[in-house]
């Protein structure tokens, strides 16, 4: 085993002894970094202490700039900060709030809580307030409370597993006030020690390089974008049954094509020159050095074509769950040199752009691997017009074609 120079033992020391003080506290930012490698063993322990609330230490641990190193406030100055603040809770679970029926009477009695008229107030999950009193139900042994949302004088009775506490604001002087870094694996080995968990040097070593290597990727929003070919591309249309799309609105979720029969996308599978841009939900993880999740919160076809007889890329119409994100679907296209439709509309004749230069132009892409001999066909926004005699596509409606694919139901039409 390797001897801790002096210092680096005094600082682990320091570490340790500070993490029995009271209980552990992550950030946002430290613990979405974490749920982004939980397969790792230790980030998974980690995230364990603090969602099961084990009595360990309160050190509000963030993630810093150095991508080997985090911050922690000592517990006493955090009491300094918060002194005469009132505690904080966040709904996690929206539905776990009581009804004004007459059989809720004894609790509401006990909380000292008045049933106003009407429906009792539902809050959303995310909902932030404090717990004015709480009770336990001698039926269920379970913890009441009443909530009150912050800055608000709306009140309702929920069961105290729907909280979750926040501690403190992001913008609270607590994250940023007396902060002392740490190198991860050092603070990590003393957290892990205080909470009684086995682990071995190479557990720690190998969280520290993934750490390390999650926090490189989390500094780049553009690596969670991927580009798939063949059946995935009908995979990630697909939302029927699934839910890979994130959940929102948008024109990602309110997309025609979202709940479709995969054989829609036979075209698009079978030939070459079609791929999709696809920008994964903020909730997966890094594996094998790539990230991924199970949901999307965006796509785009993306084709191998021509304007004015040269060969370039062409990223067709958005689709997102939130218009923040179609940004970045322009930013990853600029960054790869490909051309896109400078407004996401359903026209054809959309003006495209590269980033610096915009222009009208007549796209078309040669289908080498089949191109209007399919039982169903997808609605497209740009390139749907097609030349059966050529199996070639384009967004000219002044050009010479057979078919028109706007039709949501798997067919086609003759006339645009």
């Amino acid at each position: 085993m390797n001897l801790l120079k002096y210092n680096d033992y005094i600082t682990e020391k320091m570490a340790y002894e500070l993490l029995l003080e009271s209980k552990v506290i992550f950030s946002k930012k430290f613990t979405n970094l974490l749920t982004k490698m939980k397969s790792n063993k230790v980030a998974s322990d980690l995230l364990n202490i603090y969602t099961k609330d084990v009595n360990v230490a309160h050190n509000y641990i963030d993630v810093t700039d150095e991508k080997d190193a985090v911050s922690f406030t000592p517990d006493r100055k955090v009491q300094e900060l918060l002194k005469d603040k009132p505690q904080l809770w966040e709904v996690i679970s929206s539905e776990r709030y009581l009804t004004h029926s007459s059989g809720n009477n004894s609790l509401f009695e006990a909380l000292g809580y008045e049933k106003p008229e009407g429906e009792p107030w539902a809050p959303s999950t995310g909902t932030v307030g404090e717990i004015l009193g709480e009770t336990v139900s001698r039926k269920s042994g379970n913890i009441y409370v009443i909530f009150q949302e912050e800055g608000t004088t709306r009140k309702t009775v929920l069961n105290k597993e729907a909280l979750e506490r926040t501690d403190a604001s992001s913008d609270s002087k607590v994250w940023s006030t007396s902060r002392n870094n740490i190198k991860i694996g050092r603070l990590v080995r003393a957290i892990l020690k205080a909470s009684g968990l086995e682990f071995t040097d190479k557990d720690i070593e190998e969280f520290t390089n993934q750490y390390k290597a999650t926090f490189d990727f989390q500094q780049d929003v553009l690596k969670q974008f991927d580009i798939v070919t063949g059946d995935k591309i009908a995979y990630w249309y697909d939302n029927s049954g699934e839910d890979r799309y994130v959940d929102g609105g948008g024109t990602l979720n309110n997309s025609c094509m979202a709940e479709v029969d995969t054989d829609y996308f036979d075209m698009y599978c079978n030939n070459p020159e079609v791929s999709l841009v696809i920008l994964y939900g903020d909730d997966g993880q890094i594996k094998d050095n790539k990230y991924v999740s199970d949901e999307i919160k965006g796509r785009a076809l993306l084709w191998k074509a021509q304007i004015g007889g040269v060969g370039v890329e062409f990223m067709d119409r958005i689709y997102t769950s939130q218009d923040s994100d179609t940004e970045l679907f322009k930013q990853f296209a600029q960054k790869n040199g490909w051309w896109y439709k400078k407004s996401q509309s359903m026209d054809p004749g959309e003006t495209i752009t590269d980033g610096t230069n915009s222009k009208s132009a007549t796209i078309t892409v040669k289908l080498t691997g089949g191109g209007g001999d399919w039982d169903y066909y997808p609605y497209m926004d740009t390139l749907c017009f097609l030349d059966e005699d050529s199996d070639t596509l384009t967004n000219d409606e002044d050009s010479s074609y057979d078919k028109v694919f706007r039709d949501t139901d798997g067919g086609y039409n003759h006339d645009f």
